[in-house]
């Protein structure tokens, strides 16, 4: 073999380069005889410049190149020779020569692990089931008919379900904070809008009323600043609402696009789309048991440098949609779940390699006809996403996705676990 290799650690290798001397400095000499006829240099005639002159100008540069291509070359020998499969570029240094008629350098780098696959046959999962029952339909009509309900003012106390107006002046520690004031401001006694028990402590306010509302945010509040302190608020209740839910008639079905305005139509519109969003999630609970047992049935070493580079993805992920976050920062918070998901790539690949398993056309074009559903020209949509390669890879990977799954799910022992529907859909 051309190369040796080393072992220095569970996943790092280095691989040890030579280059012979003559050979580096004959492919030196060959270009820099061939740049003689192409460059300019100020005082000589285009391709008259002497090659000394050509080789002072330019000799370190292409020295460089040709080293640089020397060594990759080299490189990816050594990596067949010794069938190697990096994770990513090697970090290439030079090393002492034994005399001067070589060149001697390290490459290091990681490889990829083994992914030995469990026997699947001997698992059980447990997956869930769930059907869209006529009292489902109706909690749905329920929910659509609060979501229009007129509020008029009440002179009584609030009770719960009823709206509150209100102005509120928080305060920590005597001092105002910043997000804690706000005005006109309608809350639902008993929503869970706010934190704590704020809500219960306008239970029996009336209108004109000013109350102090003591509460304690959450030690995991979103906002460093708030967590886990205790808080005054100022409030003055403006308003007492009650809701007037409009009746389920006609008129109701109608304004929820029924033309003919029957009841029966309505339920019939409604359960397809609960029974829509239930499929959605059945399968998004399905891949979530799968991918836990993935998890839990394999363990072997991953590669450092790939849980680095997702953890700053997910670093850069988080900075886009919280800019106070410093995605250069502390990679601490996001390397447990980097490592999750490189974990999870390495299987489903290995699984994928090894299985042969590919994105199904027919089951990429069903899925691109079922989100065109919602377009008014469902040919156009389904077009324009073949027209897209990006876009269209996205939908494949997710069609993979979930031929895996069905693949493990043809695999283990299953169970089933039934869930209500409410319990399915739950996020």
């Amino acid at each position: 073999m051309t190369t040796s290799l080393e072992s220095t650690g569970a996943l790092q290798r280095r691989l040890m380069l030579s280059l012979p001397v003559t050979e580096i400095e004959q492919q030196v000499a060959t270009r820099l005889n061939q740049l003689v006829r192409q460059v300019r240099v100020n005082g000589f005639r285009p391709g008259k410049a002497p090659l000394s002159v050509v080789r002072r100008q330019h000799g370190a540069r292409v020295r460089d190149e040709v080293l640089g291509e020397a060594l990759q070359s080299k490189f990816i020998e050594g990596l067949g020779e010794h069938q190697l499969r990096p994770t990513g570029n090697p970090d290439i240094r030079p090393e002492p020569a034994q005399g001067t008629d070589t060149l001697c350098f390290s490459a290091s780098f990681e490889v990829f692990p083994d992914v030995p696959l469990a026997d699947f046959a001997s698992l059980t999962l447990s997956t869930p089931t769930a059907v869209v029952t006529d009292a489902d339909v109706d909690a749905m009509l329920e929910r659509m008919r609060r979501q229009r309900a007129e509020w008029p003012e009440v002179t009584r106390p609030a009770a719960r379900d009823d709206r509150v107006m209100i102005d509120f002046v928080g305060t920590i520690d005597g001092a105002e904070f910043e997000g804690g004031s706000a005005q006109d401001v309608p809350i639902v006694l008993g929503s869970g809008t706010l934190i704590g028990d704020f809500e219960d402590q306008l239970l029996g306010a009336t209108a004109g009323e000013a109350r102090t509302v003591k509460v304690t945010f959450p030690d995991d509040y979103p906002r460093d600043t708030l967590a886990g302190k205790s808080a005054e608020f100022a409030v003055t209740v403006k308003a007492v609402q009650e809701s007037v839910l409009p009746a389920l008639d006609t008129a109701f079905a109608q304004a929820l696009g029924v033309e003919d305005g029957n009841l029966d139509s309505l339920r019939t519109r409604l359960r397809e789309r609960l029974e829509q969003e239930l499929v959605t999630a059945l399968r998004r609970r399905r891949k979530a048991a799968v991918m836990e047992l993935l998890l839990e049935q394999h363990q072997f070493d991953l590669p450092h440098g790939l849980v680095h580079r997702e953890a700053h993805n997910l670093a850069h992920q988080a900075h886009e949609r919280n800019p106070n976050i410093d995605p250069h920062g502390d990679m601490a918070p996001y390397e447990a779940e980097a490592a999750r998901r490189v974990k999870l790539g390495l299987l489903l690949a290995e699984i994928t390699q090894r299985e042969g398993i590919k994105a199904e056309p027919q089951r990429v074009r069903a899925e691109i006809e079922r989100m065109a559903a919602g377009f008014g020209d469902t040919e156009m949509f389904v077009n324009w996403y073949y027209s897209q390669p990006e876009r269209l890879q996205e939908v494949e990977n997710m069609t993979l996705e979930e031929q895996l799954v069905d693949w493990v799910l043809s695999k283990v022992q299953v169970t089933e676990e039934t869930l209500s529907f409410d319990a399915a859909v739950a996020a």
